[in-house]
């Protein structure tokens, strides 16, 4: 949260309310930090000041956090004018960045791109590494978003590259966890796992609740896919045990949401729903759309174990609908794939063929071999009946 007391340069009332809004944020205490920015600005504002800028710029990352996108998009553009009207660029270039990321909230990853490429052309040219690692870092998550997981490696590795130079621990670690993404996403789980350990040694060593909690998450998504639902249990529960206790509702939804699937696995349908509907709720409420597809979908997959086909299909529909509204192809492709298993499971080939094809074109685009390889198997079992 630097961008609270950034570029400051005297003792003025106005930033020691920054300096505080700071500390309070680090402590979690969102609702001080806003009051304190708030404070900053008013007195930024009386005084003519264009500093005011990094308070606005604070109240939107504070707005953002509590995913109240419209409200960020506002904060940020009133810092961005002040900003460019000053000829701030590096402050600029931090608002770019900050923009970048309602966009990738709201799934507009065109508008994200574009914002970040004109953060990175200001951090390049005044040698600011630390603000162009963190866009080469959104940039990889773009492309991770997309499906195009060889440029999302490009770009972490890139952003790696600056946080090991200059010895950002914190801004590694999040690369690691990411890269670990990206070997999730090419199923190649051994490359995953040794990412996300390295991501976890550097957040237990500097207290890090929550990138630690995201890391035991991903852990857990490593084992389950492997089989292992006891370990998988075991690492979502202990990444819960962070959330809950951190008050972090995203973290907590995500982890319910991977309980389910491991409850769903052992056929203990009852929990699986618990589960999936405690995240639904908080996922409904925070406004997090993607978020809403996955608990859609995976509400489908509990239906297809309770053998309720039409209520799986539902489910299938309403999830898709909103990964096509945010062009979201991997999101896309796992609906298509079950659409298909669906129509298979009823006998109706013909509909189970167009729904593996569709499936099939997105993952050899996205270069999912492994996927695309049970996708061809499934299909054949199809066209052969």
């Amino acid at each position: 949260m630097s961008d609270f007391t950034e570029s400051s340069n005297d003792d003025t009332p106005a930033s020691a309310y920054c300096e505080r809004a700071k500390e309070a944020f680090d402590r979690g205490e969102l609702e001080t930090a806003e009051e304190l920015l708030r404070k900053a600005a008013k007195l930024f504002e009386e005084a003519g000041d264009d500093e005011v800028s990094k308070a606005y710029r604070g109240l939107g990352i504070i707005a953002r956090g509590r995913r109240d996108l419209d409200a960020a998009d506002e904060w940020y553009r009133k810092s961005l004018e002040i900003d460019e009207r000053s000829g701030n660029e590096r402050g600029a270039a931090r608002t770019y960045h900050n923009l970048s990321l309602v966009s990738i909230g709201r799934g507009d990853f065109e508008a994200a791109e574009n914002w970040l490429r004109k953060s990175i052309h200001i951090a390049e040219k005044h040698g600011d590494e630390i603000v162009a690692s963190e866009s080469y870092q959104q940039l990889g998550l773009v492309a991770y978003r997309r499906g195009d997981l060889n440029v999302a490696d490009e770009w972490y590795q890139k952003s790696l590259e600056i946080d090991e130079k200059t010895g950002d621990e914190l801004g590694a670690a999040r690369t690691y966890h990411y890269l670990s993404d990206v070997a999730y996403g090419r199923e190649d789980f051994h490359s995953a796992e040794k990412w996300v350990w390295k991501s976890i040694h550097i957040n237990e060593k500097l207290g890090s609740e929550i990138g630690a909690s995201a890391a035991y998450n991903q852990l857990g998504m490593i084992a389950y896919q492997q089989g292992n639902l006891d370990a998988a249990d075991e690492w979502y529960r202990k990444s819960l045990e962070i959330d809950e206790r951190s008050g972090d509702e995203l973290g907590a939804a995500k982890t319910y949401h991977n309980l389910s699937a491991v409850a769903n696995a052992r056929k203990d349908v009852e929990s699986a729903e618990k589960w999936l509907r405690k995240s639904l709720h908080i996922k409904e409420k925070l406004g997090d759309e993607i978020g809403v597809a996955h608990s859609y979908q995976e509400l489908g997959i509990v239906a297809g174990t309770r053998q309720d086909l039409d209520a799986a299909e539902q489910w299938f529909f309403k999830a898709l609908e909103i990964y096509e509204k945010l062009n979201d192809e991997i999101g896309m492709a796992d609906c298509f794939t079950h659409l298909g298993s669906r129509a298979h499971y009823q006998c109706d080939y013909e509909a189970s063929q167009k729904w593996y094809e569709k499936a099939l074109e997105i993952y050899e685009k996205r270069g999912a071999a492994n996927w695309a390889a049970k996708i061809r198997t499934a299909l054949a079992q199809a066209t052969s009946v």
